[in-house]
């Protein structure tokens, strides 16, 4: 999977796009929209992206996931067989110190992914700040000629960049 992604001039051109990957069969949840007005793409009925596309979350957890799993480690093998008032920490206490590390870990990178913009889109913050509308289209490496195809159409003067994404959509295929 790639995923495209560019800038629409306005709302009129990016309904266009829209309604042409609609038609192309590539579904609303493969498309992700960000604008400064929420209310406008509602209206227009078009996806907008989700924190998911928008921030760093997915990194974030991942990267706290392993480091409390790691820290949890360390920790079950600094405690393994010491005896602090009367219990002493074993095998179990050791699995059980990596599992509330990964937990944790997971949870502090949550929070901070949640708070942290998507360094890819940052570069476009100014436009869709000036009233640009961002896009963003998961789609297959055989559909990528078509859909630059499609946009080229309707939003000439839009710079298509493509990136590769590390899964694949549930959705696809």
């Amino acid at each position: 999977m790639k995923r495209l992604t560019f800038l629409a001039p306005d709302l009129q051109q990016a309904e266009m796009v829209v309604e042409g990957l609609r038609e192309m069969g590539i579904g609303d949840e493969m498309m992700h929209v960000v604008a400064e007005d929420h209310d406008m793409l509602q209206k227009a009925h078009i996806h907008e992206a989700t924190e998911m596309e928008t921030s760093e979350l997915e990194s974030d957890f991942n990267w706290g996931l392993v480091a409390g799993g790691t820290l949890g480690l360390v920790l079950g093998f600094i405690m393994f067989g010491t005896v602090i008032m009367g219990f002493e920490f074993g095998s179990m206490s050791l699995l059980v110190m990596v599992l509330i590390g990964t937990l944790f870990g997971g949870w502090i990178g949550k929070m901070i992914g949640e708070s942290t913009p998507n360094a890819d889109l940052q570069k476009y913050q100014h436009a869709v700040e000036a009233g640009q509308i961002l896009m963003m289209v998961d789609v297959t490496v055989e559909r990528i000629p078509e859909v630059y195809k499609l946009v080229r159409k309707h939003c000439p003067k839009a710079l298509i960049e493509t990136s590769h994404l590390f899964h694949d959509h549930p959705l696809a295929a």
